[in-house]
């Protein structure tokens, strides 16, 4: 389960009026960001959060007020796992209700009905909640979430070990159920080879276009080394490299080099993919290229892809 660094300390009224007064003024003032009603975080701790972790302390905010037998699901169960998000968090904390029969919306908390299903739970609980366990939770996520959030926070979960494809997939509803088919894209999208964030991203980009013949962390050898790539379409001799920031800013990954080394490094060996005969063209993927899927098909075409 993700585990923050440190955690926040949230401030409840509990039923002290003087306090909850307290509370709403420094709210007002801007000291303080509301999770639910009498629960507060000092702004000074809400703003060094990332999404995944502000979506935590809703959770935490929430806990004590999630029906008895509910537990914590879909996105919000992918983040209590510690996998990875793109995008904004959900203002809501998702649960999952046995035995109900409709989702109900409520201040701060979206109540899932079960469908009469049998609610599988992860060993562990979060402030006395339990957890949907990690099938359940990439089954509600792959049919409930935009296709590159549900891909990006599965395929995480693939490459740390924790889940295989195949599991997913005997976990999927079958079609024309709802969500079916965008679980189906998902899935496709999987692979433990992946090795960030990013490249899960230009995954399931590249399925969405409808390339589907494609191989990660491809071998191409030189001279007793090798040069290895992010992606390989042997279909049109392309190479795919997702470029991220973090290759030229991240301690780990400069490993004592100069960034501008790195980047020296970087373009020698995309001069040596590109004099490869088999290689037609290379291509640098971004975040940015990524957040759209136009962008992205445009970047693909402009460097001859037939989509």
């Amino acid at each position: 389960m993700r585990h923050h660094r440190e955690r926040p300390t949230l401030l409840r009224a509990d039923g002290d009026d003087s306090r909850a007064r307290t509370l709403r003024r420094q709210h007002r003032a801007g000291l303080l960001v509301r999770l639910r009603a009498g629960t507060y975080l000092p702004r000074t701790s809400w703003v060094e959060l990332d999404e995944a972790d502000r979506h935590l302390v809703r959770i935490w905010a929430v806990a004590p007020a999630v029906p008895t037998g509910a537990a914590f699901s879909h996105v919000s169960a992918a983040l209590v796992h510690g996998w990875p998000l793109v995008g904004p968090a959900p203002e809501r904390v998702h649960v999952t209700v046995p035995g109900a029969e409709r989702t109900l919306h409520r201040a701060g908390l979206v109540l899932h009905a079960s469908g009469g299903t049998r609610v599988r739970l992860a060993p562990a609980r979060l402030d006395g909640v339990p957890v949907t366990d990690l099938v359940t939770t990439a089954s509600t996520v792959a049919t409930s979430l935009p296709v590159h959030v549900a891909a990006v926070a599965i395929d995480g979960a693939v490459r740390a070990g924790a889940l295989t494809p195949s599991e997913l997939a005997t976990a999927l509803p079958a079609g024309p159920a709802r969500g079916s088919r965008r679980a189906q894209t998902v899935l496709r999208a999987l692979d433990a080879r992946h090795e960030t964030a990013g490249e899960s991203y230009t995954a399931v980009r590249l399925v969405e276009s409808g390339i589907d013949r494609v191989v990660p962390q491809h071998e191409f050898r030189h001279d007793h080394d090798v040069d290895r790539v992010d992606f390989w379409l042997p279909d049109s001799g392309t190479v795919i490299e997702f470029d991220g920031k973090v290759k030229y800013t991240d301690p780990t990954m400069l490993a004592g080099r100069d960034p501008g080394e790195v980047a020296w490094a970087e373009k020698r060996r995309e001069d040596r993919l590109r004099q490869r005969s088999e290689v037609r063209t290379v291509i640098r993927v971004t975040w940015w290229h990524l957040e759209r899927l136009d962008r992205f098909q445009g970047l693909l075409r402009a460097h001859g892809l037939v989509l």
